[in-house]
């Protein structure tokens, strides 16, 4: 995978939308850190949105990869704070929480990749609200020609949402493997 990630950014000219299906979290931890060390090589800020246990694991590492002005590019949001603002999953206050948090970025002109844990408790209807959000984050993504991985715990995804995340992503992202969607199919 190491080798993957750095490749699949280099050729997603326009815009990216990975849905990243992870069962491992030691695997899930490296490929976030391949994902973070590529995009900054390659000249971008990473909104990394992810919770407060595995960042500082995360963090740990990158100390020894990248340098404090390289360090100072990763702009951490904690995926709860991010994704339950309002104390639910509402795709409206997500996306609006989402574009105001690009906005710092936009006006610099300063080209920035995303990476978000989705996680949620026990939250009704949930999936449903997830599949909305994911539907317009997608042509939010395309519309700025962002690169972003959307991470899942397999464990929390049923088949419909993974059939409904499938529809509105462009790549299909495991811990060891990643293709394009319609790749999968032929």
């Amino acid at each position: 995978m190491k080798e993957k990630i750095p490749q699949l950014t280099r050729d997603l000219i326009s815009y990216g939308h990975i849905f990243y299906y992870s069962h491992d979290i030691e695997k899930y931890i490296e490929n976030a850190i391949t994902y973070i060390v590529t995009g900054i090589e390659q000249g971008d800020h990473i909104l990394f949105i992810e919770n407060n246990k595995i960042y500082p694991v995360i963090q740990n590492q990158l100390k020894h990869l990248l340098s404090i002005e390289q360090l100072s590019k990763i702009h951490y949001k904690n995926n709860f704070d991010f994704y339950f603002s309002k104390g639910t999953f509402h795709p409206i206050t997500v996306l609006n929480f989402f574009l105001k948090t690009l906005e710092p970025y936009e006006e610099k002109s300063v080209s920035a990749r995303i990476w978000g844990h989705v996680e949620w408790g026990d939250q009704k209807d949930i999936e449903r609200e997830i599949a909305s959000y994911e539907n317009k984050i997608n042509q939010i993504l395309s519309s700025k020609g962002s690169i972003a991985v959307c991470a899942y715990d397999a464990k929390q995804v049923s088949e419909s949402l993974k059939e409904s995340l499938l529809k509105c992503h462009g790549f299909f992202m495991t811990d060891n493997e990643i293709n394009k969607i319609g790749e999968m199919y032929e």
